[in-house]
């Protein structure tokens, strides 16, 4: 049977119901897509800011129904709901074994190149094979899947939540537990009120934070972010007009830890100058190539601020989504407000507008 799918080809998106789809090898599953999310770094191929081969289609962040077990699977069952993983941990690489799965040396090339683990795409049209977006290409109507890279959603947790976990959320609550890790008490400053800086938010409430502020410019976004947790909101700006506000809004210029949800090297900056002696700076946004950060040196050894590099939350899925799923059960995650559209895979097009327009929080495709 044929697989509809969004894909990129010459800088456009189109849809279109003739791709071919392969069997599961060993170590692999079928999935039916239900729901994906759309995701910045969607936009990121789109305009060429990320290095990616094409054709190839789109979409990293979903849920769907396991349909179809290659040889010798086990521990998943056919019906199975599952979260998607870009990055399926192979337990036996160096990473892996030092318990940093999120690293795993294995898998890594798949988001970079586009394919499965032995290097197929396992989606071809016209004869030619179709990449896959950050190595999953979940706007598709079905797709293969290492069985590493699924995780099983409980009964009472949504398609549309377990779809979010797959990439926005797991990155920004990642950044909190696995990355920045604050102490209660500790002030958490986050740039950017997206989809990932606003599970950052949420999840920095979560575990006890003293006071979590948002800065966004956009004023509806900041309102969303004090309902979901942030303590303060403020615009930003330049480094002096963020410590301006800062200094009203929590009585103090600096604080504990700062995150940059957004991914543009002048945040960084501004974080790394308001965070404290002994703070922290979390780069989470993806960079553009050719982006540098100018920091003063001498700075550096006297200050202890450290920058810490956070890709993907440092999340190792078998060990981390699933204690999202009960964060979001205990209430103390509210991962499904984020949702703010919804639209079928032919409105794919509108569905990446609404992210670079900034309307409302998170789109989400529906696939059946």
């Amino acid at each position: 049977m044929a697989v509809r799918a969004a894909v990129l080809e010459n800088g456009q998106v189109s849809i279109v119901d003739d791709v071919a789809i392969d069997s599961p090898r060993a170590g692999e599953a079928r999935v039916r897509i239900v729901t994906a999310g759309v995701c910045g770094s969607d936009l990121a191929l789109i305009d060429g800011k990320f290095p990616f081969p094409t054709p190839a289609i789109l979409g990293h962040e979903a849920a769907g129904v396991v349909t179809e077990l290659g040889p010798d699977v086990d521990g998943l069952a056919l019906g199975t709901r599952v979260t998607l993983w870009m990055r399926p941990p192979c337990r036996s690489c160096r990473a892996c074994v030092r318990g940093e799965a999120g690293l795993c040396d294995t898998s890594g090339f798949m988001s970079a190149k586009g394919t499965l683990l032995d290097g197929r795409t396992s989606f071809t049209r016209g004869g030619n094979p179709l990449y896959r977006a950050f190595g999953i290409g979940a706007f598709a109507s079905e797709v293969i899947m290492p069985v590493n890279g699924l995780i099983a959603v409980p009964d009472d947790v949504s398609d549309d939540v377990a779809a979010l976990v797959g990439c926005g959320v797991a990155t920004g609550a990642g950044a909190i537990l696995n990355v920045a890790k604050p102490q209660v008490g500790d002030t958490v400053l986050v740039f950017g009120a997206g989809g990932v800086g606003l599970a950052a938010v949420m999840t920095a409430a979560a575990v006890g934070a003293g006071a979590v502020i948002i800065v966004d410019p956009a004023e509806h976004r900041r309102a969303e972010a004090l309902s979901l947790g942030a303590t303060h909101a403020i615009a930003g700006g330049d480094r002096k007009e963020v410590r301006a506000q800062l200094k009203e809004a929590i009585g103090e210029a600096t604080v504990d830890i700062a995150i940059d949800a957004v991914g543009r090297p002048e945040l960084i900056e501004t974080g790394y100058s308001v965070i404290r002696q002994g703070g922290a700076i979390v780069a989470v946004g993806l960079q553009p190539p050719d982006a540098t950060i100018t920091l003063t040196a001498p700075v550096l050894p006297i200050s202890h601020k450290r920058i810490l590099g956070c890709f993907m939350g440092g999340i190792d899925p078998q060990r981390d989504l699933p204690r999202l799923f009960r964060l979001h059960q205990a209430g103390r995650l509210p991962i499904d407000r984020l949702v703010s559209q919804r639209r079928p895979l032919s409105d794919t097009v509108a569905a990446l507008d609404d992210l670079k327009e900034a309307r409302g929080l998170r789109t989400l495709i529906d696939l059946v």
